[in-house]
């Protein structure tokens, strides 16, 4: 979320799954012209200003990682930060060449 911040040049509201996050989200997709077909949900917006913002810049093999909680539901919630998970994804040449992360294994997680 942190190069997301530096690449829309503002702050990203703390709680992501909130009305405040949907409508700041909203506003970035349609300043920067980002399409985000229905249903428009916080997850949704965030995955498409990632891709239009920062995939489209991973040429050199590149890590995206630690993922937000809203966008990962299968996976751990990140052991040293809270409202990430233990995700990553590989990118070359712009291209998803892997995706993974830690898997939830405890039901009350």
């Amino acid at each position: 979320m942190k190069t997301l911040e530096e690449k829309l040049g503002v702050t990203i509201p703390t709680i992501l799954d909130s009305e405040e996050a949907l409508n700041f989200f909203t506003e970035q997709a349609a300043k920067y012209k980002v399409k985000c077909p229905e249903p428009v949900t916080n997850a949704r917006l965030i995955d498409k200003l990632v891709g239009h913002f920062i995939e489209t810049e991973c040429i050199q093999p590149t890590f995206i990682t630690d993922y937000p909680v809203l966008i990962s539901p299968l996976a751990k919630v990140h052991r040293e930060h809270p409202g990430l998970t233990e995700r990553f994804e590989l990118f070359v040449n712009c291209h998803e060449v892997c995706n993974a992360f830690t898997e939830l294994n405890d039901p009350f997680d």
